[in-house]
């Protein structure tokens, strides 16, 4: 047994073998620390919404750095310029792009805070493991129109995700054209999903969902879908250091007309980031420090291989998103009545985050569900909407409101311009589709909640006010 182990050491072998493995610790060792990152993240980008002029500086400022090699692959349809950002010299090629759906921002801010860790001085060392290894390249914001407008589409009305056959949008053929001219071994594809999702069967947001895109129906695995499969036990791993529990699995249905789907039938490695929801956070800011740290740890572990030590399972393991498993709202316990009927109902209410109205999304047992906001409503009974009509001005301050309140008004209909608000708030004015004597599905979220003492609580589209102390509820868990 020495002798052997004498020949493999003279032979090289093992050093080789040792040497190899100490490198790759080394690399995989380096991700992007919690700490570091606060060091690197860029300012100005904690925003619901991110829009070309936004990052158009941080771009140019960018260009200055001979790290980074920019070319303008084109631009949209209403003439925005679209960028692709080149760097490494390496053989195994890394294409990421973020933003096609043009209200999906988080990651557009996360590749921002990419570029500043890797232009960080301090970071050549690091650099150095990987710029002669790896060529990435960057698309930040695919549709520059989409985001102007907050809208999901393209300003032709085409979603570019579902363009990847037809290729009808100049940014859909703009991509496409990246990919074929560039011939990536990975695909980083980087989204927003909706804040509803859950992880499996919990009550845990999926603040980040993972994905190896099939490129046929039947979901084969073939060498390149394996490898995407073992990039993601990798980003397992990580998150579940950083975020324990947030993580869930992306519906893995195949979309012929996607991209994703699309590039992984054309041999490319793809990875699909969703970054979702987290309490206390409504810009998504865990899942941008989430997504720039693995786009970080991508690069470590495919210039290192070290992801090829990743089993199939630890991909297999990962629970998939349940949608709709999490509400915006849950009022819990609340007692309604109907013909003598009484019963304890939950409601779950759905809150317009561009500022429209709250509605009652559902009602009853809703017990296996998560809120982001929550209250417990026992004690407490339902107690319709009632309008106070405007006639004559009338100045709001905080007693009189509540005065009013406990009246059983709930709000004002009228001439909007008699009524000046100076409480602290909210009010709600000419509503239409308020519930009547129970609430009701798809209603608007403006109602009473009362005790034997009165009115004890008003539903001002969607926000709580307890009327006793005068203060809007901070419901978030």
């Amino acid at each position: 047994m020495q002798s052997a182990l004498r020949k493999l050491l003279a032979s090289g072998f093992l050093v080789s073998v040792f040497s190899l493995t100490m490198a790759v610790q080394a690399m995989t060792m380096n991700s992007l620390s919690p700490t570091q990152y606060n060091e690197i993240k860029q300012s100005a980008l904690d925003k619901p919404q991110l829009v070309y002029d936004d990052i158009a500086p941080l771009l140019m400022q960018h260009q200055q750095n001979p790290l980074f090699r920019f070319t303008q692959l084109g631009q949209s349809a209403l003439g925005t310029p679209i960028w692709q950002i080149d760097i490494g010299s390496g053989p195994v090629k890394i294409l990421a792009w973020s933003q096609m759906h043009g209200n999906e921002s988080t990651a557009t801010a996360a590749l921002m805070d990419l570029l500043n860790f890797i232009a960080a001085e301090r970071q050549k060392s690091w650099r150095d493991t990987w710029l002669s290894k790896v060529s990435i390249r960057l698309i930040p914001m695919v549709n520059p129109d989409g985001a102007a407008a907050g809208s999901r589409f393209n300003s032709m009305g085409i979603d570019i995700n579902r363009d990847a056959k037809a290729l009808q949008s100049p940014e859909g053929r703009l991509l496409m054209q990246a990919a074929k001219e560039f011939k990536p071994d990975f695909g980083l594809n980087l989204h927003d999903q909706n804040r509803f999702y859950a992880v499996g069967d919990t009550n845990k947001q999926a603040t980040i969902s993972l994905l190896a895109p099939a490129f046929n129906e039947a979901k084969d695995i073939d060498d390149a879908r394996k490898k995407a499969m073992q990039l993601i036990g990798d980003m397992r791993d990580l998150l579940e250091s950083e975020l324990p529990g947030y993580l869930a699995k992306y519906n893995d249905t195949f979309s012929w007309r996607s991209f994703g789907d699309t590039f992984a039938g054309m041999g490319i490695s793809t990875v699909l980031i969703e970054s979702g929801g987290h309490p206390r956070d409504d810009n998504r800011q865990v899942a941008r420090k989430l997504n720039a740290q693995l786009l970080v740890m991508s690069i470590e572990s495919i210039g290192s291989g070290a992801y090829q030590q990743q089993p199939l399972s630890a991909y297999q393991a990962i629970p998939f998103n349940r949608d709709g498993g999490i509400k915006d709202v849950l009022i819990n316990n609340l007692g309604i009545s109907v013909n003598g009927n009484k019963a304890q109902v939950d409601l779950a209410l759905e809150l317009d985050t561009s500022g429209g109205q709250g509605r009652v999304r559902d009602i009853g047992d809703l017990s296996i569900y998560a809120g982001y906001q929550q209250f417990d409503a026992s004690g407490l009974q339902y107690q319709a909407p009632k309008a106070y009509a405007l006639s004559q001005a009338l100045t709001l301050d905080n007693a009189g409101y509540i005065a009013l309140l406990r009246q059983g008004y709930s709000h004002f209909s009228g001439d909007a311009a008699l009524l000046s608000n100076n409480s602290d708030f909210p009010v709600v004015i000419n509503p239409k589709g308020l519930a009547t004597t129970t609430p009701q599905r798809h209603r608007l979220a403006t109602f009473l909640l009362r005790n034997d003492k009165g009115v004890q609580l008003a539903l001002l589209n969607g926000q709580l006010l307890d009327l006793n102390n005068a203060t809007l509820l901070d419901l978030n868990k």
